[in-house]
């Protein structure tokens, strides 16, 4: 609605631009601001007993990425940036007000917080159930649909912000494994992989591929 749209457009906000690597929000006790990816790309660590933590989400321009803080006292992840990513921080207490003035909205800001719930559970399942080169093709096809939500797709490519190293991190592959899992994909006309920029050339043969179903992503209109 437009008066949402218009309160959500004059909140007071705090805009700050985190290099590879930076801490975005620490672990630990909640902050008393709610933070939004505006630009680049951001990823939720989960320390563990071991050195390297895991990599339990991927956080794009208009995710928020910490609406958990809004309810919980303590946060059991971190948010790091990968590559620059810029983000804007909104005081609680704003948040706060806006919610109780429009009921709606904080009905589509705590469906943010079920869709992201439902990637964690894809992400699960797909571990279970998945080889390498269908988990790659699975999370590709992912971010090809949730960049396609907010218009960053052109002719089936979208920009990314991942290297094969980092995706050996985050499925917990060899980097071997890895590059033979994006070489095999690129020979079979599936995928084209450019520093900073992924191009699927027959993005409904990578789903019937990867065994994606999109449902899980599909953003609703809530009844009010």
């Amino acid at each position: 609605m437009p008066e949402e749209l218009d309160a959500l457009a004059a909140l007071p906000v705090r805009s700050v631009t985190f290099m590879h690597g930076e801490t975005i929000i620490a672990q630990g006790p909640t902050p008393d601001e709610s933070c939004l990816v505006v630009g680049g790309m951001a990823l939720r660590s989960q320390a563990t007993h071991k050195p390297e933590p895991i990599v339990s989400a991927l956080h794009i321009p208009g995710d928020f990425v910490d609406l958990h803080a809004f309810v919980l006292e303590q946060l059991d992840h971190a948010v790091i940036a990968q590559g620059a990513c810029k983000v804007q921080f909104v005081k609680r207490e704003h948040l706060v007000e806006i919610t109780d003035r429009f009921p709606h909205l904080t009905r589509l800001l705590w469906m943010l917080s079920l869709v992201d719930a439902k990637i964690s559970r894809a992400w699960l399942t797909a571990a279970a159930t998945l080889r390498a080169k269908e988990r790659i093709g699975h999370m590709l096809c992912e971010l090809h649909t949730r960049y396609g939500m907010i218009g960053f797709v052109k002719d089936d490519g979208f920009p990314m912000g991942l290297e094969q190293k980092d995706l050996a991190r985050i499925f917990g592959f060899s980097r071997t494994h890895v590059n033979r899992s994006v070489q095999e994909l690129r020979a079979a006309g599936l995928l084209e992989w450019e520093r900073g920029h992924v191009h699927l050339p027959d993005p409904e043969r990578l789903k019937k591929m990867s065994h994606f179903d999109p449902g899980y992503l599909e953003v609703v209109r809530v009844r009010r």
